[in-house]
């Protein structure tokens, strides 16, 4: 029975709305017994009852992305086996209605690839029926939102019908219940569901259960972005209670404070919030700031972070005028002061700072939690702090550059940075292979704060990770890699040459300090990691001691600090509820969630120059793309420096997140190689194995 298993009647492995059916029932959850493309409908009908509901069950339908929602037939209230088979015949024939292969067409999908089964089912007779969205799609918040009408609610469904009224006895006697098994369900399958429900006999029966495929956000919502947090950072997955406790814990003193500093800041905001499980930052308010600054133009500062603008309004330029320049003075003063005293700090901190602190914590303390009190509220704040401050620094600094110098070679003047501790690692194990010194343990010792997810703090460090250090270790060397500081030198004659002589002073001197903080950050990445390897440590040993097992994760800081387990169950059940959530970049009514394979041309930043002709290969995970062959064209969600070993022997990088101060940008410039990122869906519109020109310096990927 297809019902019981997950093949239909023929043997062919369920799709679409069936699959889901037949894994909600497997779940435990009140599904109405049904078949899936019986051969012997008359059969079927006999072992159902009738009355029975034919439904469509395309390959396509009810995915993650689309929903194909009212494009196939449905038939509901059959009285007799030839209405069934005339159904079913129905069914099998919309594949070729007009309707579907418009649909098809203006998404991209190859209507030739779809295929039809088709759900017989018994038809439930409700006394209560409609359906109820876990998360709200026209405002994006978490609740239960519950269009229901008395009877089959058919007319509701296709939009005849007005819904209950809240208040509705009926409504209101089964609401409670309805909320939970919603939740349950978009808990169950790890993404936002619309549930289609029936009552009858009191008992909730499930009709379908597909993927929320768009959602909205309402006015007042704002303007939130997760970039710089997505590159492999805390929002690149469901971000744990304990690692957002972490992030929260300096967020909002270190981006206000900054913009304070700056005499950017004009009242106060909420700098940090948690959506669908990932954190977010106010992307509205910063931008509110830095347009005081004369020359400030948004199209460019999205750009530089990858934001993917949606719907609505222009890109607002601040122009320079005598007013806004005189208004600028405080900022313009304050500005290079506040770079110069970070600088000097970051110095200092990488200059052995650290190590005199970090002594302090090599080891977890006898009393755990009060050992890792201590390292949060002292090492942590002021190293994770000053990171992020120097990533501000960063991005002020290309700010001013090119707002004086427009149209250089960005790209190519800020490669060929000083030597980066991110790939040391790689050097080493390069090293190692060319002596035939295999030793996985030497590589644990000394680069034991490395991860294969270095912000998730779940995830192993390499000193606990022997098995990927060997893997690390057999994988094959990269070519020799390009020198990015003669394209460099090049870049710098030509800009120098293009400027009349009283400019190259200030253009040097500009382009010096960007060059020197891009460097400190990548330098402040490392040490960051450092840091949150002696608090995994510290935190491991607190869980240990205490039983907790992995809640220690689910936890806040201050909650494993207070002994306090009183919300690992809700922080379970939202890290569960998003964990296969493709969740949207930005937030705010500008930035609409419209799920679909992206159109068009494959075009993205050009991040780090050069031209490659290649095989692509699509990965999704670190571990994937340790197989990937040398020379190949990696195509990937994002990269972070934890795939710094695997960057090193490809011939050019395509992400679909990034931009050009992001950690891809810089090590692909340092390794030499061609990277276009922010390439909208690149990992679902570049077929594996296809020949791909990578153009890094124009942001373009043409497929042969």
């Amino acid at each position: 029975m297809a019902g019981d298993g997950h093949v239909d009647g023929r043997g062919r492995p369920l799709r679409g709305k069936a699959l889901g059916l037949a894994e909600l029932r497997a779940a435990g959850f009140a599904v109405p017994e049904f078949r899936c493309s019986p051969l012997d409908v008359a059969g079927a009908v006999r072992e159902l009852g009738l009355p029975v509901a034919v439904r469509s069950s395309a390959s396509v339908e009810d995915g993650g992305e689309l929903s194909f929602a009212g494009q196939f037939r449905s038939f509901l209230n059959l009285g007799s086996v030839e209405a069934v088979e005339a159904a079913v015949a129905a069914c099998h024939e919309s594949l070729g209605m007009a309707g579907v292969e418009a649909y098809s067409r203006r998404h991209g999908v190859d209507a030739a690839t779809m295929s039809m089964q088709v759900i017989v089912q018994r038809m439930v007779r409700p006394e209560l029926a409609g359906v109820a969205f876990s998360v709200n799609p026209m405002t994006g918040v978490e609740e239960v939102v519950i269009e229901a009408s008395a009877g089959v609610a058919d007319g509701l469904l296709a939009g005849h019908e007005a819904p209950l009224a809240a208040g509705d006895v009926v409504l209101e006697r089964y609401r409670g219940v309805i909320e939970g098994v919603v939740r349950e369900i978009h808990r169950h399958f790890g993404v936002p569901q619309d549930v289609e429900f029936a009552v009858e006999g009191g008992v909730l029966w499930i009709l379908q259960a597909r993927p929320v495929t768009r959602i909205e956000f309402g006015e007042g919502s704002g303007e939130w972005t997760n970039a710089d947090f997505r590159d492999g950072g805390v929002s690149s997955g469901v971000c744990t209670p304990l690692m957002w406790s972490l992030y929260d814990f300096i967020w909002e003193d270190a981006l206000k404070g900054f913009l304070g500093e700056l005499r950017l800041l004009r009242g106060g905001f909420e700098a940090g919030r948690m959506f669908f499980g990932r954190p977010y930052w106010n992307l509205g308010a910063v931008k509110e700031c830095l347009a005081r600054l004369p020359g400030y133009d948004e199209r460019e500062f999205e750009r530089d972070l990858s934001v993917a603008r949606g719907e609505g309004g222009e890109w607002r330029r601040t122009p320079v005028t005598v007013g806004s320049v005189l208004r600028a003075i405080p900022t313009m003063v304050a500005g290079p002061r506040v770079m110069a005293r970070q600088e000097a700090m970051v110095s200092g901190l990488l200059g052995g700072g650290y190590e005199r602190m970090a002594g302090v914590f090599g080891e977890p303390w006898a009393e755990p939690e009060r050992g890792l009190e201590s390292l949060v509220t002292t090492l942590y704040r002021e190293t994770e702090t000053s990171y992020f401050r120097t990533i501000f620094c960063a991005s002020l600094a290309k700010l001013l550059f090119m707002e004086s110098y427009p149209g250089v070679d960005y790209s190519a003047l800020v490669a060929g940075l000083p030597p980066l501790r991110h790939l040391e690692p790689t050097r080493e194990i390069r090293r190692m292979q060319a002596e035939g010194r295999m030793d996985a343990g030497e590589l644990m010792r000394r680069f034991g704060h490395r991860s294969r997810r270095e912000l998730d703090l779940r995830v192993p460090r390499w000193d606990e990770d022997r098995e990927w250090v060997e893997a690390l270790l057999r994988s094959p060397a990269g070519p020799e890699p390009v020198d990015p500081a003669l394209g460099q030198r090049e870049a710098l004659r030509e800009a120098l040459a293009s400027l009349p002589g009283w400019r190259r002073g200030g253009f040097v001197r500009k382009l010096e300090r960007l060059r020197r903080f891009l460097w400190l950050r990548e330098e402040m990445r490392d040490l960051s990691s450092r840091v949150y390897h002696l608090i995994r440590r510290h935190v491991l040993a607190v869980g240990g001691v205490r039983g907790w097992g992995d809640d220690v994760f689910f936890m806040t800081w201050r909650e494993v600090v207070a002994g306090d387990r009183s919300g690992v169950a809700e922080g379970r059940r939202v890290y569960e509820s998003y964990r296969n959530f493709r969740a949207p970049n930005e937030i705010g009514v500008r930035y609409r969630r419209v799920a679909g394979r992206a159109v068009g041309d494959l075009r993205g930043i050009g991040a780090s120059p050069g031209v490659v002709r290649g095989v692509a290969r699509r990965v999704r995970t670190i571990e994937e793309a340790l197989g990937v062959e040398r020379g190949s064209v990696l195509v990937c969600p994002f990269t972070d420096p934890g795939w710094t070993p695997v960057l090193e022997r490809v011939a050019a990088v395509v992400t679909e997140t990034g931009g050009l101060l992001s950690h891809a940008a810089v090590i692909c410039r340092e390794y030499g190689i061609p990277a276009v990122l922010g390439v909208a869906d690149a990992v679902e519109r570049i077929p594996d194995g296809v020949e791909v020109t990578v153009d890094g310096s124009a942001g373009t990927v043409e497929i042969s």
